[in-house]
């Protein structure tokens, strides 16, 4: 084992010690056995090896070196954190921290560091080879791809990263190709009636003493990684709860029927010649699940011997799909807008949250640019001429989910609503004498307006970070377009980086 990879491993180890969600994944195992069982997996040398596990009298002790290493791993990590969300890319937040934790400790960082970090993460586009490369040129390191790739799957095993899922509030087609992802990508292994938890050395045991038949030591390679049995892949999203960051088989209609059961009682089914075009959909090979995620592709957990797979459809003689019942699928756009009351002779901020709880609920897209009308080929095509990459480097993508739906971007939320003519059904540019601005051009011209530590319980205030903009509907809730690939989704207060609340200008407040 190189000197270089021991290093890598151990600030490893130290961002799991730093990392809350890590404890909280971990639930009652302590930090020195999580330390012990991730070392070797981490480093992908003892993958087969059956590691011992830690008494439980073990205890961390830190020098007061490590201490201040750890609390300032912590404060940089979560610089990281809201300079990644304020450029509207939460799901490279976990990413960046591994690879700041582990490769960049001796990099010499001055004021501009981390925007600069993180821009190459916005230039790279999810494209990791492109990243490493950029990464490497940039700082004068020569970080290895592979190795970077399982450090960061191991991470991505224990922890499941709340930021690259959609709308956790709900269990959605999107979602479940991003659940089904995130067990390819991250290594996820096969063993007969595991459900997606770490699988133990006691898991081990307790599985062999009932399924000697079925669980043998062959099992024994996905020691310390999370596991799922065929029908587990698909049922594993449905069971987990965001909040425990457990399993939980009583959130599922389906989690006590056969596969059989589970087409039978779908809403849409079909043979493989009418398969739709949409990711999350279910097949079916016999009594083999698969979730298929786009482009002629399936993710499904095929052996002890391969674990989580992601192979071309035709690959497997998949013979049928269907909708996956407790999931939802798109519907018939929902462009209609309705509201339950409405002042048609004000706007005002409890129609603004009327508004923004509308387009959540009916669906609305993201496109750069746009404010709220129908989108069409035309539509996008401006929108695309205006904004350049904006828009175009995802069209693929806003061709299969936004063609036909409202859409809007973060400020396009508010000034839909602000140029919405109640009388025509009609959205106009600069109607009702709300100005055609930026989000910080929003907030400049904002008269009240502070920080969001001083953010007071009202309805239909809007909530600010530097080029990003929502609508705060109360409880602890806000509604935003988050993203071409998130649309118009509901998300909590904390923990998205907003600095600041305003009093949206052009419309009245009332509580």
């Amino acid at each position: 084992m190189s000197t270089a990879i021991i290093a890598a491993a151990k600030k490893l180890i130290i961002l799991l010690l730093t990392d809350k969600r890590t404890w909280k994944v971990i639930g009652s195992i302590i930090v020195l056995a999580v330390c012990i069982i991730l070392m070797p997996v981490m480093l992908l040398l003892a993958m087969s090896s059956s590691i011992a596990n830690a008494g439980s009298g073990f205890t961390v002790n830190l020098t007061a070196e490590q201490e201040q290493q750890m609390l300032q791993l912590d404060a940089d990590g979560q610089v990281i954190a809201d300079t990644l969300n304020s450029m509207n890319l939460p799901s490279e937040i976990l990413k960046a921290q591994v690879i700041y934790a582990t490769y960049f400790q001796d990099v010499p960082k001055n004021s501009d560091f981390f925007s600069s970090y993180c821009s190459l993460f916005q230039t790279a586009n999810g494209d990791m080879q492109l990243l490493i490369s950029m990464l490497n040129e940039a700082y004068g390191l020569s970080i290895s791809y592979d190795e970077c790739m399982r450090s960061y799957a191991v991470i991505r095993n224990v922890h499941i990263d709340k930021n690259l899922f959609s709308d956790t509030t709900t269990k959605n087609h999107i979602d479940l190709a991003a659940w089904a992802w995130n067990a390819y990508e991250s290594q996820w292994g096969y063993v007969p009636f595991t459900d997606g938890e770490i699988f133990t050395e006691e898991k081990l045991a307790e599985l062999q003493a009932q399924h000697p038949d079925w669980v043998t030591d062959d099992c024994q390679k996905w020691l310390n990684r999370r596991t799922v049995d065929n029908e587990n892949l698909l049922k594993s999203y449905l069971c987990y709860d965001w909040n425990s960051k457990e399993m939980n088989a009583d959130g599922s209609t389906i989690s006590y029927l056969s596969t059989n059961e589970w087409i039978s009682i779908s809403e849409q089914s079909g043979s493989m010649d009418t398969l739709p075009d949409t990711i999350g959909i279910a097949l079916l090979d016999g009594e083999t699940v698969g979730i298929y995620v786009g482009n002629g592709e399936v993710i499904y957990a095929k052996s002890v011997v391969d674990g989580v797979v992601k192979e071309s459809l035709s690959e497997r003689n998949w013979t049928s799909w269907f909708y996956v019942t407790d999931v939802y699928y798109p519907q018939t756009p929902q462009t209609a807008i309705e509201f339950q009351s409405y002042d048609p002779n004000i706007k005002n901020n409890l129609d603004l949250v009327q508004w923004a709880m509308q387009a959540q609920e009916s669906g609305w897209g993201y496109v750069y640019g746009t404010y709220g009308n129908v989108l069409t080929e035309e539509v996008l095509q401006d929108r695309a001429s205006i904004f350049g990459n904006e828009v175009t480097d995802y069209l693929d993508f806003i061709h299969q989910y936004w063609m036909g739906k409202r859409t809007v971007d973060c400020i396009g939320l508010i000034k839909s609503y602000g140029w919405y003519d109640n009388s025509s059904g009609e959205i106009l540019i600069g109607a009702n004498g709300m100005a055609d601005v930026t989000a910080n051009g929003m907030f400049d011209a904002a008269t009240v307006k502070g920080t969001i530590d001083t953010m007071p319980e009202v309805p239909g205030l809007a909530v600010w970070h530097d080029g990003h903009i929502g609508v705060y509907i109360g409880n602890g809730e806000v509604i935003e377009a988050m993203g071409t690939q998130y649309g118009v989704v509901k998300t909590q207060l904390a923990g998205r980086g907003w600095t600041h609340w305003l009093q949206i200008p052009y419309i009245a407040y009332s509580e």
